[in-house]
């Protein structure tokens, strides 16, 4: 069956989250494997797309107080409106509810074809982040899940995910659509390789115990548990490097926090990579993912660390913790600065227990997203034809 599908997002290259890197390669894969894909989302000053795909973008300004991130203004761009209402789509697929989600839901309705809407987020935190308000963040809070109630269906990554949305008030149906992610998993022969560019570039040596984090640099991401770790293990004595990759509002205060503590020659902070070669060599160079986020739902990073061997030391009962069992696939803590220094010092220690842990990551955490997307496109296919009228 031949198909022209869509994907919208308020966030895309060049600004690099989970849900940008999800809305990217939906339309990649789709348009690779199957049928012909694009993709909506905001104008970026001197970024000009290099992708496989055709991308539609709309005028745009950076939204205060959340650097990178960008608000749209569609209304105004007068070339992006025209260009979109020419294009006949069979199903538009919406990865946030807001600018993107909103154009997507209008031509949905023109254009009478079925819209998906994943629920990717915790909302609610960003609005808090913003407005200080309470009443104002419940009203956006029932804006957003009136937004998937418009929706022909409404897919989670993973089953937390599926409860913050029923606890934001939506009472509708959803399915559990997971997350993959477009890290191949290394050649062993290329290992060694990988390991070295990525050592070089983090200034570490080749007996270093490397930590890593990698996503957006908010203190929303439970960055601040990272450093005052981080701390304590220097006052203990612990030799390491810890590597931030990313970028966000709280960077410049992240690092005036690492060199309040003294911590600046153990700490590198390489900024957002958007080369994924380059990326792979961070990871190649590393034995642990530290990413203690309360915030996040299904973090792609814990599957992209995967790929290498590298488990991750994830808060229990997050959203990030769903699936991750304690020297399994990955490490338990709680969310307290004295449970993860004790957790990552007790694994200094023990590298047969990351090892064994990283082969189980491997094994049960990573999913391609070549995979995924073959449930995806035979999802959508049904959809299309559960819209189309009996002959």
């Amino acid at each position: 069956m031949k198909i022209k599908t869509c994907q919208f997002n308020d966030s895309y290259f060049p600004i690099m989250d989970g849900v940008g890197m999800t809305a990217h390669n939906y339309a990649y894969w789709l348009n690779a494997k199957y049928c012909k894909s694009m993709l909506v989302a905001p104008k970026v000053k001197d970024y000009t797309d290099n992708v496989d795909y055709k991308v539609h973008r709309f005028k745009s300004v950076l939204l205060p107080g959340m650097n990178p991130y960008r608000v749209g203004l569609p209304l105004i761009d007068i070339n992006f409106k025209k260009k979109i209402k020419k294009i006949k789509f069979d199903l538009l697929h919406a990865h946030c509810p807001f600018i993107s989600g909103q154009i997507a839901v209008k031509l949905a309705s023109k254009l009478n074809v079925p819209l998906v809407a994943t629920f990717h987020t915790k909302y609610r935190d960003d609005f808090k982040k913003v407005i200080n308000n309470d009443l104002f963040v419940d009203f956006l809070v029932k804006m957003t899940h009136d937004f998937y109630n418009t929706a022909d269906l409404v897919w989670v990554p993973n089953i937390s995910t599926g409860q913050t949305l029923r606890d934001y008030g939506y009472k509708g149906s959803y399915e559990i659509m997971p997350n993959g992610t477009d890290m191949l998993i290394p050649e062993k022969s290329k290992l060694l390789k990988y390991r070295k560019k990525g050592l070089d570039l983090m200034n570490a040596g080749s007996n270093e115990f490397v930590m890593l984090f990698v996503g957006q640099h908010r203190w929303e991401k439970n960055v601040r548990l990272i450093i005052d770790s981080l701390k304590m293990l220097k006052t203990n004595g612990e030799s390491y490097k810890m590597v931030f990759v990313g970028e966000g509002y709280a960077a410049k205060e992240m690092k005036k926090l690492v060199n309040q503590y003294k911590i600046q020659d153990q700490v590198v902070f390489l900024g957002v990579i958007t080369d994924r070669m380059e990326l792979q060599n961070v990871y190649a160079a590393s034995d642990l993912l530290v990413f203690p986020s309360v915030y996040d739902n299904s973090p792609l990073v814990l599957q992209e660390a995967a790929a290498f061997d590298i488990p991750s030391v994830v808060v229990t009962n997050s959203s990030s913790a769903e699936g991750i069992l304690n020297g399994v696939n990955g490490f338990l803590v709680e969310n307290d600065v004295i449970s993860l220094t004790n957790r990552i010092s007790d694994l200094m220690k023990h590298p047969d227990a990351i090892k064994k842990a990283g082969v189980g990551a491997r094994k049960s955490i990573y999913h391609s997203w070549e995979a995924i997307v073959d449930d995806v496109y035979q999802r959508y296919v049904e959809l299309i034809r559960e819209r189309q009228p009996a002959v």
